[in-house]
This record gives C-alpha cells, sequence and structure tokens, in this order.
C-alpha cells in the first residue's frame, strides 16, 4: 500500500506490471468469479486499479483502501472497516494487503473481513521461497505440473512495505491456516502455483 502521489505512478511501471502481475490478476479475478457470478463484490486494496475495471463490467463493486489518491469508494484500513455494513458483500477481495499491517493485527483485519462478507473471502499473501518446477504438456494426458519450494530459512526484514510474509522463518502456511481457522473461517480452496511462485491464493467461507 502506497501512501501518496507516487503510489499512482508506482502500480503503473513495468517493473510492477510484469507477468507475475498479470498472472496474479487471473487468479484474483477468476477466484472471485469461482464463488459468483454476480453481486456485490468489495475489494480491499485498489493497486492499479485494473482488476476493479474487469469487475466493474461484471459486478457492483465497491472498492476500500487508505490512499485517497487512488480514489477507492472508501477510504479507510482493512483492520477497520466497521463503517460498511454487516453481511453486506458476496465476496470480499484483499489481495497483497494483509502483510502491509504489523502480523499481530492479522487477526483483526480477518474480523473485519469476515463481518462485512457475507460468505466468501479471497486472500491473496507473499509467498517467499526457492522454487523449483516444471510443466508439461503430454498429448491424451494434458498438463501436468511438478513443483516445491524451500523455504522457511530466511528471515524477514521489514521493507518499508511488507511487515511478514509466507515462507519467511515464523511464518508457515500452516500457522496462517490455523488464524483463519481460529478466526472462525473455513478454507474451501488454497494454493499457488508455479506461474506465479511468489504469491500463496486461499479462498475462504463464513
Amino acid at each position: 500500500m502506497i501512501m501518496n502521489n507516487d503510489g499512482i505512478n508506482f502500480y503503473k511501471k513495468s517493473s510492477y506490471l510484469d507477468k507475475s502481475r498479470w498472472v496474479s490478476y487471473f487468479f484474483q479475478t477468476s477466484l472471485v468469479k469461482s464463488c459468483t457470478e454476480s453481486g456485490r463484490i468489495l475489494e480491499v486494496g485498489v493497486g492499479s486499479g485494473l482488476v476493479s475495471e474487469f469487475f466493474k463490467t461484471i459486478y457492483d463493486l465497491k472498492t476500500v483502501d487508505i490512499n485517497p489518491d487512488l480514489k477507492p469508494d472508501y477510504i479507510g484500513s482493512v483492520e477497520d472497516m466497521f463503517f460498511l455494513p454487516e453481511n453486506y458483500f458476496d465476496v470480499v477481495l484483499c489481495s497483497e494487503v494483509l502483510e502491509h499491517l504489523p502480523f499481530e493485527k492479522l487477526s483483526r483485519s480477518l474480523e473485519s473481513l469476515k463481518r462485512v462478507s457475507s460468505q466468501y473471502i479471497v486472500i491473496s499473501l507473499p509467498y517467499w521461497g526457492y522454487t523449483f518446477g516444471f510443466k508439461l504438456r503430454l498429448p491424451f494426458i494434458g498438463e501436468k505440473t511438478v513443483k516445491f519450494k524451500i523455504n522457511l530459512i530466511k528471515k524477514h526484514k521489514f521493507s518499508g512495505q511488507h511487515y511478514w510474509e509466507l515462507g519467511k522463518r515464523g511464518f508457515p502456511v500452516w500457522r496462517i491456516k490455523n488464524i483463519f481457522f481460529k478466526s472462525g473461517l473455513k478454507i474451501k480452496k488454497s494454493f499457488w502455483d508455479i506461474d506465479d511462485p511468489y504469491h500463496y491464493y486461499f479462498v475462504l467461507e463464513k
């Protein structure tokens, strides 16, 4: 989350809009569509605005961001969205946002997301690790993927943006899943993909 006008220019840089970012947009949009084909959607964190523009063609979309320069519908933080009605949005998308807050605020942020969602929450988080893998496309069999990560060996250092990342020492995936469970959320789907190894995706259900 970028807090000034530089944030608008940051999201337009080619270094930001690289191939993996577009793959991330694909997963964000397809996971929301897998939850519902119509209805009310809340996007937490506007970013480049490209996902928002796509959703506007399908859904009744509202956006929340702490940066007013990104022109969200509502200005506010993911940890405190109590200005929005309860159980109102069919799907809440929160992509690459939670790591911008200290880890101890994760549970409160999940409660805030859960409060405004009527059923589904789609979350993506950075997922660090040394990635190895390949894809095969075979006749009559289709596409097969082999992938694995070596992680949990590097300690996270605050970069000015991310307070924590999955895959860093002390932040295994099972720990985050356990926090989801304690927040009363069911994990409908969770994965990372070889085409976008830096992001881990979760579809959560109330």
